[in-house]
């Protein structure tokens, strides 16, 4: 009983003072320490919503990407195959002018033949009029077969430029992903 008959007086008072701030300091403490706690999660939540959001993001912008990738590439696919029917029927072109042209050259070596047999018979030691139809077949033939190389090149080049342009034009059409 020591304890207590000392603790009377203004120094029990100052002792019941000093356990109450006691025990309110350490009930303060935990209370906030809650309420921390409370702050903390909430913070934590909205992370995770704002993690998850940016994920969401991220996956539907490259969905659109992947979408815009096949987009394109099934559309120069397409440019590609329409090229190869355009080559294929500027192929079939050259081959009827070549048919053609060598029609052509059959008919003019045919009448360099009828004009040599007839000058030699009109004029004896001149035959400078069937040189000259031999000249004509042979210039037509140069120039046919010249012209011919040409008509490939030109062809090509305008099949290629049409590709590119039309692929151009598909890929970089409005409300594509650039």
């Amino acid at each position: 009983m020591g304890l207590l008959a000392g603790m009377t007086g203004w120094k029990g008072y100052t002792a019941a003072v000093v356990v109450g701030a006691l025990l309110a300091g350490c009930g303060a403490w935990t209370a906030q320490g809650w309420r921390y706690g409370a702050q903390i999660a909430e913070i934590e939540r909205d992370h995770v919503k704002a993690w998850d959001s940016q994920a969401q993001a991220t996956v539907t912008a490259v969905e659109a990407a992947r979408t815009e990738e096949k987009r394109r590439t099934a559309a120069v696919e397409k440019q590609r195959d329409d090229a190869q029917k355009m080559a294929a029927a500027a192929a079939g072109d050259a081959a009827r002018a070549r048919d053609e042209r060598r029609r052509l050259l059959e008919r003019a070596d045919a009448l360099a033949s009828a004009a040599a047999g007839r000058g030699s018979t009109l004029t004896d030691g001149s035959p400078a009029g069937a040189d000259a139809v031999d000249l004509l077949a042979y210039m037509l033939g140069r120039v046919s077969e010249r012209a011919e190389k040409l008509a490939g090149i030109a062809d090509r080049a305008r099949i290629a430029g049409l590709t590119c342009e039309r692929s151009y034009d598909e890929v970089r059409r409005p409300g594509a992903v650039h």
